[in-house]
């Protein structure tokens, strides 16, 4: 077990990490993005072809899978930064409200990445992708407290701590 002020060390350095990760991706300019999206892509799409054959899938989901991949990674990224800003702000001390100062700050972020993106060229900035990352970061913060409440539930047997 962390003692309570390396606990707030390691989870606001896992915070800034993953914004710092958030940040560098952002800045990637709209053809550095792309390649590494549609590098994804192909893989994606070569794995899905073997698995249900050639002609087998609708050319429609072929086409949006850049589209998904660029999505399930703003949830997935977004997730572990909630669950790690939940986990920094109850390493502080917050009980009450935990959720909301998790997801509001992660919200605040997604918005200035977003922002951040429309000065770099090829990128745009979209509402929409703010909107994903806030239910990523509500996913992963609301993970953090399930985990919080599992962990206070089975650290103590059902007859009491003795």
């Amino acid at each position: 077990m962390l003692k309570p002020y390396r606990k707030r060390i390691f989870w606001t350095l896992t915070t800034v990490s993953i914004m710092a990760v958030i940040f560098a991706l952002s800045a990637q300019n709209g053809t550095e993005s792309e390649q590494m999206s549609g590098g994804m892509r192909f893989g994606l799409e070569y794995v899905i072809i073997k698995i249900f054959g050639e002609g087998k899938v609708r050319d429609d989901i072929i086409a949006n899978l850049e589209f998904i991949i660029r999505k399930a990674a703003h949830i997935f990224i977004y997730l572990c930064l909630g669950f790690s800003a939940a986990a920094a702000a109850d390493a502080y001390g917050a009980r009450r409200g935990l959720l909301i100062i998790a997801v509001a700050f992660c919200m605040f972020y997604a918005a200035t990445d977003e922002a951040h993106q429309y000065f770099i060229e090829g990128r745009s900035s979209e509402l929409r992708d703010v909107l994903i990352d806030t239910a990523g970061s509500a996913a992963g913060a609301y993970a953090f407290i399930l985990s919080r409440k599992r962990t206070a539930v089975t650290a103590c047997p059902p007859r009491g701590c003795s």
